[in-house]
């Protein structure tokens, strides 16, 4: 499929919308999708995300952003939707906010970020697919050692998972988390699968320190003590350990283009020896 030109793309959203769009920029973070910032004439901003053909995403997204009411302004909502296309696209709502600023302590974003996924984790999720829960493969140490902890998961008492919740999949106004993006993956499952992703995320960015503070008060906010987060830190570790250092873009797409593939290979090594 050949890829749209940003003017290209704010029409096609603009058939589906029913009114003219201007392409301002492309939005960068994650790289699943092709996305693109857009207006009307009355300033209204849009959100034009354009995925692989034949990709699932945007249908399961549909279906899990009409279920978030709860949480308010805090997700976007859905505007518009061509799903048969090839290369499907889905239009929202825009949130104001861009990616935490590189100078924002990481105690900050970790406890911001522990307050939006307790508000998220006291939604069921019930009507959505389940996630994929399941030992990690492979023969590498923190994979073997993910294994023998497996048992010790709690994997009762299900809730709203976002299943990819990191900062570059949140946005900020200053020091205060506005929102919440890509729902695409979104289920229903445990807890601890958001919990460690985001520790995890954490530790990448720099601070170990802000991993616990993160624990701490998504401890205080959900009311849920997480005992298993250690065996959940090693399943995260071990799924991560593959292709960590291929998380370099992503990084670069929030500002921080010091986070290189070596910087996340050796965050990541000191993390399993700590875990």
């Amino acid at each position: 499929m050949i890829p749209l030109t940003d003017d290209q793309l704010a029409a096609e959203a603009a058939l589906l919308v029913g009114v003219p769009l201007t392409a301002r920029r492309r939005l960068l973070g994650g790289q699943h999708a092709e996305t693109l910032l857009v207006d009307d004439a009355a300033d209204a901003r849009y959100v034009v995300r354009m995925f692989p053909e034949h990709d699932p995403a945007p249908e399961h997204e549909v279906q899990v952003l009409g279920s978030l009411d709860a949480l308010g302004d805090l997700v976007p909502r859905v505007v518009a939707a061509d799903l048969g296309r090839a290369g499907p696209i889905l239009v929202t709502t825009h949130l104001p906010g861009g990616p935490p600023a590189p100078d924002l302590p990481l105690e900050v974003v970790a406890s911001e970020m522990a307050r939006a996924l307790a508000e998220v984790h006291a939604l069921s999720g019930d009507g959505l697919r389940t996630t994929p829960v399941s030992p990690p493969p492979g023969t590498t140490a923190v994979a073997r050692r993910a294994r023998a902890a497996w048992s010790s998961l709690d994997l009762g008492r299900p809730v709203l998972t976002h299943f990819d919740f990191w900062c570059g999949n949140t946005l900020w106004t200053g020091d205060a988390l506005t929102g919440i993006v890509d729902w695409s993956g979104a289920r229903q499952g445990p807890r601890g699968v958001d919990v460690a992703w985001c520790r995890q995320d954490l530790v990448l960015l720099g601070s170990h320190r802000a991993a616990d503070v993160f624990l701490d008060e998504y401890r205080r906010r959900s009311g849920h003590p997480c005992h298993d987060v250690s065996a959940w830190d090693l399943q995260a570790a071990a799924l991560a350990d593959s292709d960590v250092e291929t998380w370099s873009k992503n990084y670069d797409g929030i500002g921080r283009p010091e986070i290189s593939a070596d910087v996340l290979r050796a965050r990541l090594d000191r993390w399993q020896e700590q875990l």
